[in-house]
C-alpha cells in the first residue's frame, strides 16, 4: 500500500492487519492528495491501537436483554420525533443566550450579564478565551473582558455552542453510542472547521466550531432514544461494510443530519447552525452552503484521524469538490495536523463533562 510509510521497526502482522483496515475505512472516499494524506494518518492511528486497545477491533456481542428492532419506519424526521423521543430539555441560561443572539438592540453587556449566572459556563468561557484556540496577549479573567476581546457575535456563538454540548450526557452506561468519543468527536470536528474556515478567509469562524460541535445532534437523539435501533444501525454498518449514513438511509429512509437540521431549527437556533446540521452529508446543501460545506469536509476529516464513533468500519464518502474549493490542500492540512490535534485536547479537557 504507497499510500502508508513503510517502517522496517513496525510488527509485519499488525502492520498488515492495519493496512487492511485503513483499506476499507476509504473504500468509499474515492482518491486525491489529501484523502492519502489522511490515509497515512489513519494509518498511523489504527496501527498504535491494534498493539494499545486491540479489544476495539473485536467483534462485541450483541446485548442479550435487548430486544430486536420491530422495524418500523418513520415517515420522516418529523415522524420520528413524535415517537418515544425524549429530547434534551434547554437550560434557562441557554433560553437567555438565544433572546441576547435574536434581540438587534442586545449589548454586549447584556450577553457578560447572562453569562455571569452560570458558574460552569464563567469557567469555561473564560478557558477557552485563554486557549491556544485564541492567544489573546493579555489573561482574560472576566466574562465581560472575554465578550470585548472576542466580540459580541463570536461570545455568543460560543456561548452557546458551550451550553448546547452540555446537552448531550450518557442516560446508561448500557447504551450503543460512547459518549465521550461522541464529545471529542464533536469537539474534534468543531476545532478542524474553525481551522478550514481560517483557512479559507471566512469571518465570525467561531460559528463553525460551534456548527461542528452541534452537527451530531441528530445521531445522538436517535442512539439514546432507541436502543433496539441503535443495535440495529450499528450491525448494519459494520456486518456489510456500509458507512453509518448507508444503515441510516436504508433502515430508517432518513439520515441523521436531517433530523439534527429539524431539532436544532424547533430550537430557534441560527439558521447558520440548522444548515450545518442538516447538510453536512448532503452534497447539494453543502456544495451551497459554507457552514455545511466546511463541516462536511471537517466530519470526515476528524474521523479519519481517529476522532470516530466507532460505530461503522467505513467513513463514507467525502466530496472532493467541495473541500477544494475551500482550498484546503494536502501540504496546508499536514501543516494543520500537530496545532490541531493539540487544540482538540485542550478544548477536550476544558469542555468534557467529567
Amino acid at each position: 500500500m504507497q499510500e502508508v510509510e513503510q517502517t522496517s521497526t513496525l510488527n509485519p502482522q499488525i502492520k498488515d492487519a492495519a493496512i487492511k483496515y485503513v483499506r476499507k475505512l476509504f473504500s468509499q472516499a474515492g482518491d486525491s492528495d489529501l484523502i492519502r494524506t489522511l490515509k497515512k494518518e489513519s494509518f498511523k492511528h489504527i496501527y498504535k491501537k491494534m498493539i494499545v486497545e486491540p479489544d476495539e477491533f473485536l467483534p462485541q456481542p450483541r446485548p442479550a436483554d435487548v430486544a430486536p428492532w420491530d422495524g418500523m419506519r418513520p415517515e420522516g424526521p418529523r415522524d420520528f420525533l413524535k415517537s418515544k423521543v425524549v429530547l434534551p430539555s434547554l437550560p434557562q441560561v441557554l433560553v437567555e443566550i438565544q433572546k441576547v443572539i435574536s434581540d438587534p438592540d442586545s449589548s454586549a453587556d447584556d450577553l457578560a450579564e447572562i453569562i455571569n449566572k452560570d458558574p460552569k459556563l464563567v469557567a469555561a468561557i473564560l478557558r477557552l478565551a485563554n486557549s491556544a484556540m485564541y492567544s489573546f496577549r493579555t489573561e482574560v479573567d472576566t466574562p465581560s473582558r472575554a465578550v470585548a476581546l472576542l466580540g459580541f457575535k463570536q461570545a455568543s456563538s460560543l456561548a452557546l455552542g458551550t451550553v448546547s454540548l452540555s446537552l448531550f450526557k450518557r442516560s446508561s452506561e448500557t447504551q450503543v453510542l460512547n459518549i465521550e468519543k461522541f464529545w471529542k468527536h464533536c469537539i474534534a470536528c468543531g476545532v478542524i472547521a474553525q481551522e478550514i474556515a481560517k483557512e479559507a478567509g471566512y469571518k465570525d469562524t467561531e460559528r463553525f466550531f460551534v456548527g461542528g460541535m452541534l452537527h451530531d445532534i441528530g445521531l445522538y437523539v436517535v442512539f439514546e432514544s432507541n436502543r433496539s435501533l441503535a443495535l440495529e444501525l450499528s450491525d448494519y454498518a459494520s456486518k456489510d461494510d456500509n458507512s453509518l449514513y448507508d444503515a441510516e438511509l436504508d433502515l430508517l429512509g432518513f439520515d441523521h443530519a436531517s433530523l439534527g437540521g429539524v431539532i436544532i431549527k424547533d430550537w430557534n437556533f441560527p439558521k447558520s447552525l440548522v444548515l450545518a446540521a442538516a447538510g453536512h452529508h448532503n452534497p447539494m446543501i453543502a456544495k451551497s452552503d459554507p457552514d455545511a460545506g466546511i463541516i462536511h469536509v471537517a466530519d470526515f476529516i476528524a474521523r479519519a484521524m481517529g476522532y470516530d464513533l466507532g460505530l461503522s468500519s467505513v467513513l463514507g464518502v467525502l466530496d472532493h469538490e467541495i473541500y477544494e474549493s475551500f482550498g484546503l490542500t494536502s501540504e496546508s492540512f499536514v501543516n494543520m495536523i500537530p496545532e490541531v490535534q493539540k487544540l482538540i485536547e485542550e478544548i477536550f479537557e476544558i469542555l468534557n463533562p467529567a
